[in-house]
């Protein structure tokens, strides 16, 4: 096939700033085909397109993974490292990282989402991406009306937990399905950014009595429209790809026929300190969420 020889895995993980274009080339392809073919659904049709180019380089990039915790003792700890951007310091060899790969992903994904929501027109950008719009209004209404901190977070941080099991079992069942769950999370924050950088543009030029917006308002808008998001945006979606990782692994090892044997112990007892790793970073992009993202104002 095609889209999994675009990158190899190998190169995906040692290079892993090349799949922000490729990311980014998905998306698109997907958003306009689906706009030609499939107009009336496009929102959700676009989704699955994308998640079906990503699919290829998911499983292949699982695999891998699961190739690199046999031969790694110390997997976990590889794992860990690769949260801050670094390579276990004992490797002298370069390093093959799974979770900037992710990032970049994410990013690749999100960036083609949040620049065709600004760019298209008003009404086709409504209709290509109208069922994020409900989602983010929905997700909006449920946390007004005067919430508290502590409740807000125990919200917030309970749908997060649950998007992250989502991730797992799709992933668990269905090899890399978990990359629709993360596709789709990826098209939401873009559309919440898209969205906040309109409103902002809007009010720029009303507030300077014209239908043309400065450079510095312009840039004000786009950086903190990506900030308030992005904050809490990169640990949540990096959580529910270390989730989806973890299922991916156990599921390869069923495939492989490996249960009841030590291989399918070590394999469970990683995927399960994955998930652990997970909802660490779960909570950590909730409290960010709560104490940081509302102090960035558009």
């Amino acid at each position: 096939m095609v889209l999994e020889d675009l990158i190899p895995v190998r190169t995906a993980e040692r290079k892993p700033y090349e799949m922000l274009p490729i990311a980014f080339i998905y998306a698109t392809v997907s958003l306009f085909v689906a706009q030609w073919i499939f107009p009336s659904q496009a929102a959700i049709v676009a989704v699955f397109m994308t998640t079906i180019a990503c699919l290829p380089l998911m499983i292949n990039i699982v695999g891998f993974e699961k190739e690199k915790l046999e031969h790694h003792k110390d997997y976990l700890r590889d794992v860990i490292y690769s949260l801050f951007g670094r390579a276990h310091p004992e490797r002298a060899e370069p390093e093959e990282r799974v979770l900037p790969f992710f990032i970049f992903m994410f990013l690749g994904l999100t960036i083609a989402i949040i620049i065709w929501f600004v760019v298209l027109p008003k009404d086709t950008a409504q209709n290509l991406f109208y069922v994020q719009l409900n989602t983010i209004r929905d997700i909006n209404t449920g946390i007004q009306g005067g919430t508290t901190a502590s409740l807000f977070f125990a919200k917030i941080l309970l749908n997060n937990v649950k998007v992250l099991a989502f991730s797992v079992l799709f992933s668990l069942i269905y090899g890399a399905g978990a990359i629709f769950v993360l596709v789709w999370n990826a098209s939401v924050i873009g559309v919440a950014i898209g969205d906040t950088m309109r409103t902002a543009f809007v009010k720029a030029a009303t507030a300077a009595g014209s239908a043309t917006i400065g450079v510095t308002s312009y840039s004000t808008a786009v950086s903190a429209s990506i900030f308030r998001y992005m904050i809490h945006g990169i640990p949540e979606i990096l959580a529910y790809f270390i989730g989806a990782l973890a299922g991916g692994l156990i599921s390869v090892a069923v495939v492989r026929h490996e249960w009841n044997s030590e291989k399918f112990e070590e394999t469970t007892y990683d995927a399960l300190g994955l998930v652990v790793i997970a909802i660490l970073v779960l909570i950590l992009a909730a409290i960010l969420e709560v104490a940081v993202s509302p102090l960035v104002t558009v």
